[in-house]
């Protein structure tokens, strides 16, 4: 038997068996939390092996992020049918597919997305990807008990989601093999947004319910990462308290060089013809600014003195009830779609703007949640606005950075917001390491090792 990969301390690397949805050409923030855990696992001692889908209905592509799959890595790819995703493409024609899920409350439906919702919500529990837990719970069992007979055994499982049938998938190897498994949740289940445009009935709410909390009994380790998710998470049960840790999300040193960041003391940037304020991500119905967008034609109609016009760059989907709500607010030379980047091309532009824009959902969820483009926004060194319901995990982290959040309604808030991204500004070069992906991962890795330990 060769010797497997060795730390850099010379030591044999442990491994750890990875199931994960999002993979690579997936693109959005939902495919980078382990991504790049994987890229900087091996520094910290453990080798990772994936198994993921073979022909999965990503929403968001991008084939640039396949740069950062370590070399030498084992990926295992497993057929998945998504069935769902092809009945929404069959109902909606030649009409580029709109996320269910991301409908705001006034969204008149039709009668077969209705059905399509009642069914999405309701037959396919806690999610559509359910239909491929039956073929990789079979192909997990298969390269678990493999790598046991080949004396290479796996001393950990890892599962992350949302997708969390994913989760259902790792309760199944736990329950066949009794390995230590940590369950990584990027987001709320139960009480998640969204799930509320599925017209969940009483006992489909308590399905959900029930396997969250199963899976929370069962995992040995559960990572979160904000507050507000682990605190939904437990339920109120102290007892599973001691299994949860918090490893936020996190920017790639890697993207983004903290040395690049722009002086704030150089105005050099500022010479143009307008002051440049980049929003990077999805605006979903419950992020809609219509305060921000008020804010912003009061300043562009009337500038103040030693100010500049506000140009507003968006960088990624827009719903289109907040395009609406934007062009009913906004003239059109006040704000650019640059529509969807790959991620690469996203960081480029997002270096060139004056101050970023960081907003939350206006909902429980968002007092929950935590953008990942938070991290990066920090990295840049540029300053940021952040617009959140209050109180709030990101409200609370952004006061820790020296940012004052505002409200999405608040006309006067944000104008005072956009008056503040004029004023000196000074990075934090120091507190954005602490957020680093290469940082996390040494939390991630010792959260393993926690686990793994109990083997020996």
């Amino acid at each position: 038997m060769e010797a497997g990969p060795k730390s850099n301390d010379g030591n044999a690397l442990k491994r750890v068996f990875i199931i994960a949805y999002y993979w690579p050409p997936a693109g959005g923030p939902g495919v980078q939390r382990w991504l790049k855990f994987s890229k900087y696992l091996p520094e910290n001692g453990w080798q990772p092996t994936l198994l993921v889908p073979d022909g999965a209905a990503y929403p968001v592509l991008d084939a640039t992020l396949a740069d950062d799959i370590p070399e030498g890595i084992e990926v295992i790819k497993v057929p998945i049918f998504e069935p769902y995703d092809l009945a929404i493409r069959l109902f909606q024609g030649k009409k580029k597919p709109e996320r269910l899920g991301s409908l705001s409350s006034t969204t008149r439906r039709s009668l077969s997305q209705t059905i399509m919702l009642w069914a999405r919500g309701n037959l396919l529990i806690p999610d559509p990807r359910i239909l491929w837990r039956r073929r990789a719970r079979k192909a997990g069992q298969k390269v678990w008990k493999q790598a046991q007979e080949e004396g290479r055994p796996f001393q950990a499982l890892v599962t992350t989601g949302p997708p969390h049938s994913v989760h259902l998938i790792g309760l199944d190897l736990k329950q066949k093999f009794g390995m230590p498994w940590l369950a990584d949740f990027r987001d709320l289940w139960r009480e998640m947004d969204y799930l509320e445009d599925f017209l969940p009935t009483k006992r489909t709410k308590r399905r959900h319910a029930t396997m969250e909390q199963t899976v929370v009994q069962h995992a040995d380790k559960i990572t979160v990462p904000t507050p507000g998710v682990g605190h939904s998470l437990r339920n109120q049960n102290d007892a599973v308290r001691h299994k949860f840790a918090l490893i936020h999300n996190g920017w790639d040193p890697g993207d983004i060089q903290t040395n690049d960041a722009p002086s704030r003391e150089d105005e050099a940037k500022k010479t143009g013809t307008a002051f440049h304020l980049g929003h990077f991500g999805s605006l979903f119905p419950t992020r809609d600014i219509p305060g921000l967008w008020t804010a912003i034609r009061r300043w562009n109609a009337q500038v103040p003195a030693d100010r500049m016009p506000i140009h507003l760059d968006l960088v990624g989907n827009i719903n289109p009830s907040v395009r609406a709500s934007l062009t009913s607010s906004l003239i059109d030379s006040d704000w650019t779609d640059h529509g969807y980047m790959p991620h690469g091309d996203a960081i480029e532009k997002m270096m060139e703007m004056d101050a970023l824009l960081l907003v939350q959902n206006n909902n429980q969820t968002g007092q929950w949640a935590i953008p990942g483009k938070a991290f990066e926004y920090l990295a840049t060194g540029i300053p940021i606005g952040v617009v959140s319901p209050m109180p709030s995990d990101l409200g609370d982290l952004s006061k820790e950075w020296g940012f004052s959040p505002t409200h999405h309604e608040d006309v006067e808030g944000c104008s005072n917001m956009l008056n503040n991204l004029f004023e000196p500004y000074e990075s934090k070069p120091e507190v954005a390491m602490t957020f680093s992906r290469r940082t996390l991962t040494t939390k991630m890795a010792g959260c393993l090792n926690e686990i793994s330990d109990k083997l020996d």
